[in-house]
């Protein structure tokens, strides 16, 4: 497969697009262990949550966006906070 990525589209755009999997590959499963072992949800994890996991891929990747954003959102708050004190 990457021999006839790299026959159609040569070195780099062949390199940009295994290391987009890759790193792709791995958001997701950091999303997919961030939706599961999060422990600002005060419900259980259930078996809908775990299913759309795998079977739509996106929706990990996206929640680690949001929740990153999140987590910037609320660092930066209270570093005001704190530079008003």
């Amino acid at each position: 497969m990457i021999r006839s990525l790299y026959l159609d589209f040569g070195f780099f755009t062949t390199l940009i697009i295994c290391l987009g999997i890759v790193v792709f590959f791995i958001i997701w499963l950091a999303g997919i262990a961030g939706l599961l072992a999060n422990p600002d949800t005060k419900k259980e994890v259930g078996w809908v949550k775990i299913i759309c996991c795998i079977l739509i891929p996106v929706y990990p990747f996206l929640w680690l966006i949001f929740d990153t954003f999140k987590e910037y959102i609320t660092i930066r708050k209270h570093t005001v906070n704190t530079q008003r004190n």
